[in-house]
């Protein structure tokens, strides 16, 4: 596979950036005072996580991985219309 340090390649600091700023966000999605919060909170750190795994398949030169993240990223939007509609029907 790859021979080289993870950290030597620059998407290799991006992972680990989306990491940090996933780990940030994931606080409103546990803390945030009302569901909407929590919603958009969630969709971006699953988002977040699916450039994650495009940045990995890249590096790692593992393609079958953008399959993954390309189900990930259809689940998200399903969820995100889900849990829109319920809060549609709540109101």
């Amino acid at each position: 596979m790859v021979e080289e340090n993870l950290l030597v390649n620059p998407f290799g600091w991006g992972v680990i950036l989306l990491l940090i700023t996933a780990s940030l966000v994931s606080y409103r999605v546990l803390f945030g005072p009302t569901l909407a919060d929590r919603m958009v909170g969630l969709n971006t750190v699953t988002t977040k996580i699916v450039v994650i795994i495009a940045l990995l398949s890249v590096l790692l030169e593992a393609y079958f991985l953008l399959d993954i993240a390309i189900v990930l990223l259809m689940v998200n939007a399903v969820s995100g219309l889900i849990l829109a509609k319920y809060m549609e029907v709540r109101r």
